[in-house]
């Protein structure tokens, strides 16, 4: 297999795919802000985009605390590529994931059981006597 090309790892509040399939990402953050933990956060997504790819290959996105390696969101699937120039996007929800410490996480990407792209995602305590934010 050609080795694969990330392109892209973007985190975001929505990403809204348009019927000409563009996407629109909107909301980028590398940030959590949280009153307590465990802290649990509204939906979110996570853009991907690879290339130099054919074939189907199995991919898979984790979530782990930089910490421990404990893993506290997975999500996977199979990349069909009939055409190795073609830039396969994909859009990931992650449903209501529970972060059990503040500190350092990482988004791992994997394609073909190889580790190809990361994006590290702090959460950090508010200040206590900073006004919550609007919701």
């Amino acid at each position: 297999m050609p080795e694969p090309v990330f392109v892209a790892l973007l985190l975001a509040d929505r990403v809204i795919t348009e019927d000409n399939q563009k996407k629109a990402i909107i909301g980028t953050f590398t940030q959590f802000t949280v009153r307590q933990v465990p802290a649990g956060l509204p939906p979110w997504y996570v853009y991907a985009a690879v290339t130099n790819l054919a074939g189907e290959h199995p991919f898979s996105l984790n979530l782990v605390v930089d910490r421990t390696q404990q893993v506290i969101f997975s999500a996977g699937g199979t990349l069909r590529v009939d055409e190795p120039r073609r830039v396969v996007e994909l859009v990931i929800p992650v449903p209501n994931v529970v972060f059990p410490e503040t500190g350092t996480y990482i988004v791992l990407f994997h394609v073909g059981g190889e580790q190809i792209g990361s994006r590290i995602l702090d959460v950090v305590q508010a200040d206590p006597q900073a006004p919550a934010p609007p919701q």
